[in-house]
């Protein structure tokens, strides 16, 4: 008999975590005008802080069981394992990590550890770096879509 691992989150709001990074790093690094520039940033760095929070802090299911008061380590989204909702996220939070970097300069804050600790888990494992797109393809992928600022 083959055994499955269950990849569906145990908590719902796994599923839900960071669902609006992409759209604000989309509108970040499409944007053409400079005067929107360090507000789109903001909403960015926003969004990263809400799932640094969400990461950093403990799962519903760990409150119900009576546990953990204080900072989550947990690995993942869902806990210690890999769930469908850790699929769904990483590899966008990857990309923003890569284009935000080569098209606006900017890195995600060394001081969201739950996030680095989140993308550090991440890339410790082969599931990860090797179904993952090379630095370089997702650049050239985004090249036309990153706009330059107009100055």
């Amino acid at each position: 008999m083959i055994l499955y691992p269950i990849l569906a989150a145990r908590n719902r709001e796994a599923n839900s975590a960071g669902i609006d990074i992409f759209a604000k790093f989309s509108a970040y690094v499409k944007n053409t005008r400079p005067e929107d520039h360090k507000a789109l940033e903001k909403a960015l760095n926003k969004a990263l802080v809400k799932l640094d929070d969400f990461l950093l802090g403990p799962l519903p299911t760990d409150k119900q069981e009576g546990g953990h008061h204080g900072l989550s380590a947990r690995r993942y989204l869902d806990g210690d394992e890999l769930t469908l909702a850790d699929c769904n996220l990483l590899p966008k939070l990857h990309v923003v990590k890569v284009v935000a970097k080569k098209y606006r300069n900017y890195d995600i804050p060394a001081d969201f550890r739950g996030l680095w600790r989140y993308l550090g888990n991440a890339y410790s494992r082969d599931e990860f770096t090797n179904t993952c797109a090379a630095d370089t393809e997702i650049e050239l992928a985004y090249k036309d879509v990153a706009k330059r600022l107009g100055k």
